[in-house]
This record gives C-alpha cells, sequence and structure tokens, in this order.
C-alpha cells in the first residue's frame, strides 16, 4: 500500500509541476506578445522599469549611444532584448477645448462616380478610364488643379482628351486620360464625377508645446465622410468652436458633440496623420493658470484609474473625470488603437452616455503625467473607447 500511495503522491506532484509550467508557458507568451517594440526613456530617467508581469533592466548604458534592454519575466526569465530610444522630456499644456477645422485638400478628391445620359446611353467617361472613388486628382493636363469648381469648369471646356495626375488611396500615382462626354440632360460636357477640395469639423485639442506653440489634436485623422480616405491637406487652420449642446451615446449608436465654428482663427494646420492632426498655434496661450503636464512614454502607462479633461457642458470649459484604462498594446506597430479606456465618472455618463463624437483628442492624464488621448468609441458600449499614446503623437507631429 505504501509503494500505491507514493505511486499516487509522484502523479500528484507531476501533475502539479506540468500545470505550473503549462501556466508559466502561458504567461510568458502573452507577456511577450504585450511587449512593445522598443523603449523610449527619458535622458533625464533611469531605464529600470516594469510592466505588469515584466521588468526591463539595462544590458547597455551609454545616453550617449544606442541602448539595450533585456525583458525579464518576473524579474528572472529573459524574455526579449530591446532597443531602447533616449529623448528629452517634453512639457505640455493641456487642451480639452473644442476647436473647429477647416482644412483644404492637396488637389481635388473623387467622393462619387454618376453615370449620365449621352447620346442617348448611358454614360460615365470616369469610370471607364478607371477612376475610383478616393482617388486624388492633383493636376489636369500638366496644370495644378485644387477647387473642384475650376476642375469642373476644366471639364465643361474641355472638346477633347484630359490627362490628369492622379494618386490612388495606395499612395501610387498614375496618369489618367479621359475623355469628357456632352449631357443630354446638361447641355454641357461631364466626367461622370463628384469631386470635392475641403472638409470642416469639429474635435478637441489635445495639448500645446508652450515653447514653440506646436498643438496636437483628435489623435487620429481626418477622412472624408464618403470614401473613408485620409485627406490630404495643402492649407487649413483651426478655428474657435462653439459648443451647442450633445446628444448622449446610447448602445448602437454614437453620440455626437453639437457645435458650430467660430470666427477666431487659433492656428495653422500642418498634417492630417493618422495619429491626430498637428500644427502651430498662433493666438494668445489659454491664461487659465493651468500647470504644464510632462509626456509620458508608453511603458509608464499603466491600467487602472485616470482622468480625462473634456468639455461637455454649456460652460464651454473643459475639466476632469474619472477614467479607467482597461487594456494597453504597447507594441510600436499600432500607432493609434493603443488602449481600451472606459467612463467611470457618473457626471460624465449622465451628460454624455460616455464617449461621444467631437470628444476626441480629449487628454487623458495619469500619475500626473498626459499619457494619452481618446480617439473612438465603442458604438455597442458608448461608455468604453480606444485611445493613443501621447508619445505617439509627438513623434507622429515631428514627421
Amino acid at each position: 500500500m505504501r509503494v500505491k500511495k507514493t505511486g499516487r503522491k509522484r502523479r500528484i506532484a507531476a501533475g502539479a509541476l506540468l500545470t505550473a509550467l503549462c501556466l508559466c508557458c502561458v504567461s510568458v507568451g502573452i507577456t511577450v506578445g504585450q511587449l512593445p517594440d522598443e523603449l523610449t526613456v527619458s535622458r533625464t530617467s533611469a531605464l529600470t522599469q516594469s510592466t505588469p508581469l515584466c521588468t526591463f533592466l539595462p544590458t547597455r548604458l551609454a545616453y550617449s549611444g544606442s541602448r539595450q534592454a533585456s525583458a525579464k519575466l518576473f524579474g528572472l526569465i529573459p524574455l526579449k532584448t530591446l532597443p531602447v530610444r533616449t529623448a528629452s522630456p517634453v512639457r505640455v499644456k493641456l487642451g480639452g477645448t473644442l476647436f473647429g477645422v477647416k482644412m483644404y485638400t492637396d488637389g481635388v478628391m473623387v467622393v462619387g462616380l454618376s453615370d449620365f445620359v449621352s447620346g442617348g446611353r448611358s454614360r460615365n467617361p470616369a469610370r471607364e478610364a478607371g477612376m475610383e472613388e478616393g482617388d486624388l486628382i492633383r493636376s489636369v493636363n500638366g496644370q495644378r488643379v485644387y477647387r473642384s469648381d475650376d476642375f469642373s469648369e476644366t471639364a465643361e471646356r474641355c472638346e477633347g482628351e484630359m490627362t490628369l495626375e492622379v494618386v490612388g488611396q495606395d499612395g501610387i500615382s498614375r496618369n489618367v486620360t479621359l475623355m469628357p462626354l456632352y449631357s443630354d440632360a446638361d447641355g454641357c460636357r461631364k466626367t461622370g464625377m463628384w469631386v470635392r477640395d475641403s472638409a470642416a469639423g469639429i474635435g478637441t485639442l489635445t495639448y500645446i508645446e508652450p515653447e514653440s506653440g506646436a498643438f496636437g489634436g483628435l489623435g487620429h485623422g481626418i477622412c472624408d465622410s464618403d470614401t473613408l480616405r485620409m485627406i490630404p491637406v495643402r492649407s487649413g487652420e483651426i478655428v474657435e468652436a462653439e459648443w451647442i449642446d450633445v446628444k448622449r451615446g446610447v448602445k448602437g449608436e454614437a453620440g455626437e458633440i453639437r457645435g458650430c465654428l467660430g470666427a477666431g482663427t487659433l492656428g495653422k494646420i500642418r498634417s492630417n496623420t493618422v495619429c491626430g492632426m498637428f500644427g502651430q498655434y498662433t493666438a494668445e496661450l489659454p491664461c487659465d493658470g493651468q500647470d504644464e503636464y510632462e509626456v509620458a512614454v508608453r511603458q509608464e502607462v499603466r491600467a487602472g484609474g485616470a482622468q480625462v479633461y473634456c468639455t461637455a457642458d454649456s460652460s464651454g470649459k473643459p475639466r476632469f473625470y474619472d477614467i479607467e484604462i482597461q487594456k494597453i498594446n504597447y507594441r510600436a506597430g499600432e500607432q493609434a488603437k493603443n488602449m481600451i479606456v472606459k467612463v467611470t465618472d457618473p457626471e460624465l455618463l449622465d451628460k454624455t452616455g460616455g464617449i461621444v463624437q467631437g470628444m476626441s483628442g480629449s487628454p487623458i492624464v495619469q500619475n500626473g503625467k498626459l499619457v494619452g488621448a481618446v480617439t473612438h468609441v465603442f458604438v455597442n458600449d458608448p461608455a468604453c473607447g480606444y485611445g493613443i499614446f501621447a508619445e505617439n503623437m509627438l513623434r507622429a507631429e515631428d514627421g
């Protein structure tokens, strides 16, 4: 009987060891999948840092050159060696205020294709020539074109072929030869395309760098509403925006901050990227007595409590509301959807239902640092949405 008991104990011990090893392997797999592709550290801070389950320890200590760090599970088991990027600390003033956007495309964008009757037949010269929705027309017969009216007038006057320089949604430029046809109904030549040369909207300012006046906002790019293509900017400005009211978000339907564009110009737009809109703030900086906030690097962001700084009522002034950072994606390959956040503040939930359109760009603060900005809402759960790392916005701003 003693032999049998000993055998049973060994089997139990072996099973427990196997289970522990499996759990350890699962932990390693999850942890490696969550590790960043690189680390960013301040020139004035120590490199040794931790994330859940994992500790980063330096293997090279020369700040003047490239550095590496070893990621270790529980501070013991080596997982991965990561490159380390050093950067000077950046301090900013929080935005949180609504602003209006007026921007003009670097060409004219095709937002629709429409057949018409020519010579008794339904035709569409643009589609027949291979044009697609989302294409950007940069020039006609070698001449740059910026306004949709100019393009339409050129097509109406054309008595032969038009050679278009076109940039597709893949970013590849091509030449398209197109013959406008006479419309039986309208009595003029048409291409069969609807084009657009500008866009406008309302979002939230994320930050302003006091020394340079550089600003960042939205936390995501502005896309054309019809084609969903990122709008290439030729010029533009941000202007004052007036808060009107808010449509609360409910499950299955996103809410919206309603406002109107004001007359006062706040700054010039330089770029429209997947990480937000950037430019130069030219108006006088807000004198609200607000402290400056250091921008956190991504590995400083933690799951847990945080605050969002946003404008959610008729006062037109931003204030802090409680949120929870529920999940973080540290990988550098994901530029915009870096964290999942949930609104927990009863007052903000009562006012807006959670995250609503127009709130994009609202700064997220944790442990006294700017860690990111709200970008998207989950339509089926308006209390939740995505956020972007503030570090990613700064790096996109720098080009």
